[in-house]
């Protein structure tokens, strides 16, 4: 009877006991580490170019809301109040409301928000209050027209680009333009 110590290994399981060509590794983490360097470096970029995007968007610098609008810079008279219903919800500070003009949309006036933006504010009898804010630039315009084809109000700052007579717009008062519904 033969017994394992009576074998001989290398008849047992053959004679080739030379060393195996290792399997090519594969490089799987260096692959990963690359592509998340990669991934980084594109999401910085577009973090980067978003920060200076949105503060250098645009040539024209912001100026105080009393320069855009020079009503604003008058004081506030009795015409120029707006009752807190008219102002629940704008944004709009009380003190800073002055009376531009009656139109379709209600009685329009020009204010200021409590983050320093100029506003357009139309207020019609028994019906909810209707605002457009934006920064004070020399180019601000700003329209009020809730329904496509209804009535419409507009404020239009020094250099801002004033609507369209052809469609119906019509200037009321230095910077104040409005259109009747159709």
């Amino acid at each position: 009877m033969t017994t394992f110590e009576d074998l001989d290994l290398a008849d047992a399981f053959g004679d080739d006991f030379s060393s195996q060509e290792q399997p090519v590794r594969r490089r799987r983490g260096l692959i990963s580490a690359i592509v998340l360097v990669v991934a980084v470096l594109l999401l910085g970029g577009g973090l980067v170019y978003l920060a200076t995007a949105s503060t250098s968007s645009s040539t024209v610098a912001d100026i105080a809301a009393g320069e855009a609008a020079p009503a604003l810079d008058s004081p506030q008279g009795a015409v120029d109040l707006v009752s807190q219903v008219g102002l629940d919800g704008t944004g709009i500070t009380s003190a800073s409301t002055r009376y531009l003009a009656d139109t379709d949309l209600g009685r329009v006036y020009l204010g200021t928000s409590t983050n320093g933006k100029v506003c357009l504010l139309a207020v019609p009898t028994g019906d909810l209050p209707t605002t457009e804010c934006a920064k004070p630039r020399t180019d601000t315009v700003l329209v009020l027209r809730p329904d496509d084809d209804g009535p419409g109000v507009a404020y239009v700052t020094g250099d801002g680009e004033a609507p369209a007579k052809a469609d119906g717009w019509h200037q009321t008062q230095p910077g104040l333009w409005v259109v009747a519904g159709s």
